[in-house]
């Protein structure tokens, strides 16, 4: 069975009913498993998730207003719909009050089965869609707990506050310190909790798709526009965007993002029309914002439009002594609650200075973990095997070989190279320090140096 396909249970003692019931829905895509009988009922519903019932009030070994409590504690959201013979006044309150969604009588048209089986899909898909986005919003605000320690009061108060208010909210930090996961604890917390929240890395979409991407585009905009197809910022409308890496957004695409700040509208590649729009966004970035301006990678006017609430979540080598803390808090995320870790490890780690933040200790727990195979966890050894690379010493050609020893495209194949390492192997920035497109950047990489 598909993972994602839905159940219905059918309990009725005509297994005439039972086959045509399961016939007519075939073409719904779900899984019909059917019972005659009410312990076999409860054996189906105690093992396995149930979606849709289908119920009988009188059954051979008892009454299905019996049952339908039972269901409705094995299965807390699945849907019951009673299809009986016998509508007597009391049975349909008896049912009613036993959590049953909806009442058919028999002889009924399967078509009123099918309609009552669809609107308990519907509704049914709306209640898991509210529990998902309230475990989201429960699992986000516990999640954020990790990157704040005991000297970082002022930066959970920010974060309490942009929860509170609708304003744009800048997150500055180096990768890894956890500005996604502070940006959806924003948003989880917020009155947007119910919206959509939509987070996009402009480092990882592709220049030529960006900008149909984030504004969207009508049918025949371009080649392969066959149909037309709203984009990130309609899809956040009611909730949150989270712009991570926003320097990595091209110039020009950053002046439209201002105009839609300002006017809170978007128009689509290809359009003609405006589109309102009513998003709150969360920038966030690992460069520091007057770096970027500096180097034309941030607007300056976008930058001051965004960094209305800045929230700066310090490195974890800033607050060493928060490691302990953080331990624990990972291996509970991790599921190994219990996990110990053996004599001198935190010490050990509290030494070390995380260059990829609580990302990097996170992945180093896991690994311990992993292999422990049930004793006390070494995670600094994986630190010695794993060593943290140290950025090369700078040098000129002339200090390491003679000008003379170099063809033109060894001294260009260097220049990138160095560029790359400075930029932390950022292809995007890379590609703007060396004043050529990304495209090109990539072509000279896979070129081989004759």
């Amino acid at each position: 069975m598909n993972r994602t396909q839905q159940t219905l249970l059918v309990i009725d003692d005509e297994p005439l009913f039972c086959r045509a019931v399961a016939e007519d829905l075939v073409d719904l895509g779900l899984e019909v498993i059917q019972v005659g009988t009410k312990s076999a009922a409860l054996d189906v519903a105690r093992e396995r998730r149930v979606d849709i019932v289908l119920l009988d009030q009188r059954l051979p070994d008892g009454l299905g207003t019996e049952l339908c409590p039972a269901l409705v504690e094995a299965n807390e959201l699945c849907k019951i719909i009673f299809v009986t013979a016998f509508p007597q006044f009391e049975n349909v309150v008896a049912a009613l009050r036993g959590g049953a969604f909806d009442y058919l009588v028999k002889p009924c048209e399967l078509e009123a089965v099918r309609l009552a089986v669809e609107r308990s899909l519907k509704v049914l898909g709306l209640e898991r869609c509210r529990s998902v986005h309230e475990r989201d919003r429960e699992r986000s605000a516990e999640e954020s707990v990790p990157y704040f320690g005991a000297r970082l009061e002022t930066t959970c108060r920010l974060v309490k506050l942009a929860s509170r208010v609708d304003s744009p909210v800048l997150l500055t930090g180096e990768t890894g310190t956890g500005k996604s996961m502070v940006a959806r604890a924003i948003h989880f917390e917020s009155g947007r909790r119910d919206g959509e929240f939509v987070a996009v890395n402009c480092a990882a979409l592709p220049e030529a798709l960006i900008e149909s991407e984030l504004f969207g585009y009508e049918r025949g905009a371009f080649t392969g526009a066959t149909s037309p197809r709203e984009g990130l910022f309609e899809m956040a409308d009611g909730g949150s965007i989270l712009l991570d890496e926003i320097t990595e957004l091209p110039v020009h695409l950053q002046a439209r993002l201002l105009h839609v700040l300002e006017d809170h509208t978007v128009r689509r590649v290809g359009g003609r029309s405006f589109r309102k729009v009513n998003f709150r966004l969360i920038a966030a970035t690992n460069v520091e914002p007057a770096q970027a301006i500096a180097s034309r990678c941030l607007r300056e006017d976008l930058y001051h439009r965004i960094n209305v609430l800045p929230i700066h979540l310090p490195s974890v080598r800033e607050r060493l002594e928060d490691v302990p803390a953080l331990i624990q808090r990972l291996l509970v995320r991790l599921g190994a609650p219990t996990a110990r870790l053996a004599g001198g490890e935190e010490e050990r780690l509290a030494r070390y200075d995380w260059p990829g933040n609580v990302r990097e200790l996170r992945n180093v727990l896991e690994r311990a973990i992993l292999l422990s195979e049930g004793e006390a966890l070494r995670p600094s050894e994986l630190l010695e095997v794993h060593p943290r690379r140290e950025p090369l010493p700078s040098r000129s050609v002339s200090q390491s070989e003679p000008l003379d020893t170099f063809s033109l495209a060894e001294v260009e194949r260097r220049h990138i190279d160095r560029t790359l390492e400075l930029c932390s192997g950022n292809v995007a920035r890379a590609a703007r320090n060396l004043g050529i497109s990304r495209s090109t950047l990539r072509r000279k990489l896979t070129t081989a140096v004759p």
